[in-house]
């Protein structure tokens, strides 16, 4: 375009002051929620143009939704979503969170979160003996029921990917089991809410005898990412052509009496982290940054003194049991549930207090960030961090 159509500098580029509102917040969404969040420093006008189009905006971790179960006289003991923010601001994003807008369901559980997106297993009011899987945007009350998978083998797990900055459609994986008395993976299911089908490809790992850690797994770079038992992370791309096998340099504790893992993975920064309690060592967490994701270069990062961790909780006056229990009180009541993703921040439960607490690896600093809502679980519930995304899912495909 001539620089007759527009306002031009003398060198023949365009100033910021000439872009209209709509393509500087374009240009805004394009960047990490850090660098938008320094931008409403430049002016007062910025400021208020940003606050403006937050929603259009990036977004940073608010938040956990997990289940909450209550007595129902009709059906017992029944189960919904419930969320609890990480800052005062947040705490009435949700003012429900048990997810109204998902009718036609007598019970919802959320089972997964990924950027924005919740999967859930939803019991129906009727027949109360069939459920659906459904993936829903909270933010934009949108909803996708899923179609039957197809596949008779029994599912080992299901993992929620999704990416809004690298597509709007989202995928599922379902992973099977090929040796119900043993949980081997013998092949994955993936749905692509974008053909609306679900599409089987048999294990292409190169080995038969492999086991999944009961946690979320990690859609980074395109590609699902799972722990398993063998000490390595198995990596699979939204088509099923791509299989990687990423091996890890410690033995780990994959979980504890109260089935909370120890070990665990998450990303940050553009980085996939390993977090781990070494199987002969419970005294400390030892973090992994995965700095040449393609070279499956892996750089210790921190050592973190469990005794120290929790001696910050106990107080001065409790030195004894700062010494003498926080291993222990680790091993029992304690579970890694997200790392943040703009900064060295991890959360985790505490279970035997109910309270969710954050500890910045850079400064060691715990924080108390709120007191979880009652729950009747004797185990951990999973705890679903949760970005907010205001893209469109899109709807299901309508077969002719």
């Amino acid at each position: 375009m001539a620089c007759t159509q527009m306002n031009c500098s003398k060198n023949g580029t365009t100033s910021a002051a000439d872009l209209t509102d709509d393509l500087i917040i374009e240009i805004l969404s394009l960047l990490p929620v850090k660098s938008v969040c320094r931008f409403k420093c430049v002016s007062r006008l910025w400021y208020l143009l940003i606050s403006q189009h937050r929603k259009r905006l990036p977004q940073t971790i608010s938040g956990f939704f997990y289940p909450k179960h209550r007595y129902n006289n009709e059906d017992g003991l029944i189960g919904f979503p419930t969320f609890d923010g990480i800052s005062g601001d947040q705490k009435q994003l949700f003012p429900d969170s048990s997810l109204p807008f998902l009718t036609g369901y007598r019970q919802i559980l959320p089972k997964d979160c990924c950027n924005g997106l919740i999967f859930c297993l939803c019991w129906k009011d009727s027949p109360i003996d069939e459920a659906d899987y459904v993936v829903c945007n909270p933010a934009t009350e949108e909803w996708v029921v899923l179609p039957d998978a197809g596949h008779k083998s029994d599912a080992l797990a299901y993992r929620l990917g999704f990416d809004g900055a690298m597509s709007p459609h989202f995928h599922v994986f379902q992973i099977l089991e090929g040796d119900e008395d043993y949980g081997y993976i013998s092949g994955v299911n993936i749905y692509s809410s974008e053909t609306g089908v679900w599409s089987y490809k048999e294990n292409g790992w190169g080995d038969n005898e492999i086991q999944i850690v009961d946690m979320r797994g990690v859609f980074f770079n395109g590609m699902m990412h799972l722990l398993t038992c063998e000490f390595k992370i198995l990596a699979v791309d939204t088509e099923g052509k791509t299989w990687r096998t990423i091996s890890l340099l410690e033995t780990m504790c994959v979980g504890n009496i109260c089935l909370g893992p120890l070990a665990f993975i998450g990303q940050s920064q553009g980085r996939l982290y390993f977090i781990n309690m070494r199987d002969n060592d419970s005294s400390k967490l030892s973090v992994w940054i995965l700095e040449d994701y393609n070279g499956n270069e892996w750089i210790f990062k921190y050592s973190i003194s469990t005794s120290q961790l929790f001696g910050k909780l106990f107080g001065e006056k409790d030195h004894m049991l700062q010494r003498d229990y926080a291993d222990l009180l680790l091993q029992r009541d304690y579970a890694l549930v997200a790392i943040h993703p703009e900064c060295n921040l991890i959360f985790f439960v505490w279970r035997c207090k109910d309270v969710l607490l954050s500890y910045d690896m850079d400064r060691g600093k715990v924080c108390v960030i709120c007191s979880l809502k009652y729950h009747l679980y004797d185990t951990f519930p999973p705890y679903l961090p949760y970005v907010p995304s205001f893209l469109r899912i899109g709807k299901p495909r309508v077969e002719a």
